[in-house]
């Protein structure tokens, strides 16, 4: 066993003491906007509700050091409610909710278009720079406009500076101690002017600081 005495005498620099103002509680990431950059991007095509079919873009971001100068309303451990900058979340990366891309089907497909259920992709297109354009369809007989979804390829997502907001994602329980857990995932996709697309070598970097070694 350790002798106390020893740790006490010989391993100590001086007083042991308590900063309060230097005690910075975790808090769990509380629901908002935060500036980040895309970092990761996976995508996959789902048949939906048994009649639609989709494209499916799902995305990791990484919050932005602007974070630092945001204020949010949190909960800390002991339930209070408390106010936090978005410091201690700073290169946390978290996944996305699924941006879903309804695909519109040509006359062999069996499967129905659903061009309502697009507002998401409309969304996260803007967020990354691609602005949807306007174009005319027939529908029925009857000439509308409707805005042409431009179709999204990796380098047009990844490195991007996005506004997202985050929110509570979908329940799970975990197979290790059998509790309920609710993560924290991005909701939603805005476009952030003041932020600039990161290089190939940060996403390089950044790649590298996620190996396991």
């Amino acid at each position: 066993m350790t002798d106390l005495n020893s740790i006490l005498e010989n391993d100590t620099g001086g007083i042991t003491y308590y900063d309060e103002a230097a005690d910075v509680p975790r808090v769990p990431m509380p629901e908002g906007v935060y500036p980040a950059h895309i970092t990761e991007v996976r995508t996959a095509t789902r048949t939906v509700k048994s009649q639609y079919k989709a494209l499916i873009y799902n995305v990791k971001v990484t919050i932005d050091k602007d974070a630092k100068s945001r204020s949010y309303e949190g909960t800390n451990a002991e339930g209070n409610a408390v106010t936090v900058t978005g410091e201690q979340y700073i290169g946390n990366e978290y996944s996305s909710k699924g941006v879903f891309k309804f695909l519109h089907p040509n006359g062999d497909a069996e499967f129905e278009a659903n061009p309502g259920g697009n507002k998401g992709y409309f969304a996260f297109c803007k967020a990354v720079g691609k602005e949807p354009k306007d174009t005319e369809v027939e529908i029925d007989g009857e000439k509308i406009t409707v805005k042409e979804l431009p179709d999204l390829t990796e380098d047009d997502i990844m490195g991007k500076p996005v506004l997202v907001t985050m929110g509570k994602g979908k329940p799970w329980v975990s197979d290790r101690d059998g509790k309920t857990r609710v993560p924290i995932v991005a909701k939603w996709f805005n476009f952030w002017s003041e932020g600039t697309t990161l290089t190939e070598d940060e996403l390089n970097a950044k790649a590298l600081e996620d190996l396991p070694f």
